[in-house]
C-alpha cells in the first residue's frame, strides 16, 4: 500500500519498512518487530479500531496511523481517543502521507485536511473570555501545565518529553488529562484556550 501511495521522493525511505500482515497480526508484529509507525489501511476506518485499542495498550506502543477510503467525524474522534495518532483520506493520502509521517513519529497529530476542516467545525465552542481561561487552566496540575505552555507553543510529544525529562508515552497521558479538564477537543483547541489565559503568548 505504502509503494502506491507514496510521493517519488519519499519512496527511498521505504526500506525502513520492517514487517506487513494482517490486523489481526499487528499485535504480534509490534512485539517482534518493535516499529516507530504502524499504519493501519481499511475500508471506513471501523475496522482499524480493535488494532488500535490493542496496539495503544502495549509497552511502548508504536504510532498508529490509519488510512481509510472514507469515514464519518465520529468514527475519526473514535480512532483519536483509543490511540490513533492520525487518519487520512486514501484519495488525498499521497500529497500528504510525507509530512503526516513525519508528524506522528514525532508526537504530533496528522488529519487530512478534509478531516482536519469537519473536526474543527465541530469542535466546541471555544471559551470567550479570558477570565473564563484562566479558570479552566487553574484546574490543571503544575505538571499539566507546563506541559500545555510546550504544547501550546507548538512543540511535538518528543520534544516536550525532552524537555521535561518524561517520556513520550507520559506527554501523551498528560495532554489528554489537560484535554480533558479544559474541555478542549483537541491540542489546538487546549492551546488557544492557553493562549486566553496568558499561558504563553498567542504567535503571530
Amino acid at each position: 500500500m505504502l509503494q502506491d501511495l507514496a510521493p517519488d521522493p519519499y519512496r527511498k525511505l521505504l526500506a525502513s519498512v520492517v514487517a506487513e500482515g494482517k490486523r489481526a497480526q499487528a499485535a504480534t508484529l509490534v512485539k517482534t518487530t518493535r516499529p516507530d509507525l504502524l499504519i493501519s489501511g481499511d475500508a471506513c476506518g471501523r475496522d482499524s479500531l480493535p488494532l488500535v485499542e490493542t496496539v495503544s495498550r502495549l509497552p511502548a506502543s508504536p504510532a498508529i496511523l490509519v488510512i481509510a477510503e472514507r469515514i464519518t467525524d465520529k468514527d475519526v474522534r473514535i480512532l483519536l481517543a483509543r490511540g490513533a495518532a492520525g487518519v487520512l483520506l486514501h484519495r488525498s493520502a499521497p500529497q500528504h502521507l510525507t509530512w503526516a509521517l513525519t508528524a506522528v513519529t514525532e508526537g504530533s497529530r496528522a488529519l487530512s485536511p478534509e478531516i482536519a476542516d469537519a473536526i474543527i467545525q465541530g469542535c466546541p465552542t471555544p471559551v470567550r473570555s479570558s477570565h473564563g481561561a484562566r479558570e479552566r487552566v487553574a484546574n490543571l496540575s503544575a505538571r499539566e501545565r507546563e506541559v500545555l505552555a510546550l504544547l501550546s507553543n507548538g512543540l511535538p510529544n518528543r520534544a516536550i518529553g525532552e524537555a521535561l525529562h518524561i517520556s513520550p508515552e507520559t506527554v501523551k497521558d498528560h495532554v489528554r488529562t489537560l484535554c480533558v479538564k479544559l474541555q478542549a477537543g483537541n491540542r489546538i483547541h487546549a492551546a488557544r484556550i492557553a493562549w486566553q489565559a496568558g499561558v504563553v503568548a498567542m504567535p503571530a
